[in-house]
């Protein structure tokens, strides 16, 4: 019985990770490598997608979605040196900063948080070597999660 107990904890605590943590350089690389190309306006919206952005549910819908966000993030970095953008991960950010953020059993180590010049214009999640997500939205009760595509 206590055997069987420990087992159904142990399943239910890989269950609530959902990934496993990557390492913080690993990451903090595909982010960087993520942005230096959507500040490269001579790299397509769609080949940025295909290559950073992990998608398991693709539809045309998502994908339109997707590509418009992405431009929205290529146009804010038109007046940024990418040289400037801080990657903050999760455990590193002020604990008043992500009160409202809810992790939603996701690995927090995979969550970052850019910033320029002290402003916050990215929150991004690292998934399987890509994007997991760049888009962090309400969920009511004054909390915001990460949608993963």
């Amino acid at each position: 019985m206590l055997l069987s107990l420990i087992f159904l904890l142990g399943l239910s605590s890989v269950q609530a990770q959902d990934v496993k943590p990557q390492d913080d350089s690993k990451n903090k690389t595909i982010i960087q490598s993520f942005i230096a190309d959507l500040a490269d306006n001579n790299k397509a919206i769609d080949v940025i997608l295909s290559q950073h952005v992990l998608v398991q549910h693709p539809s045309d819908e998502l994908y339109d979605y997707l590509e418009a966000s992405l431009m929205e993030i290529r146009i804010n970095l038109m007046t940024k040196r990418i040289e400037d953008i801080a990657y903050t991960p999760y455990s590193n950010m002020p604990p008043k900063e992500i009160r409202d953020v809810d992790p939603e059993g996701l690995c927090t180590h995979n969550m970052y948080f850019l910033h320029h010049k002290k402003r916050q214009m990215l929150a991004v999640y690292v998934e399987e070597g890509k994007i997991g997500s760049f888009t962090l939205v309400s969920k009511g009760g004054n909390k915001a999660h990460f949608v993963r595509y």
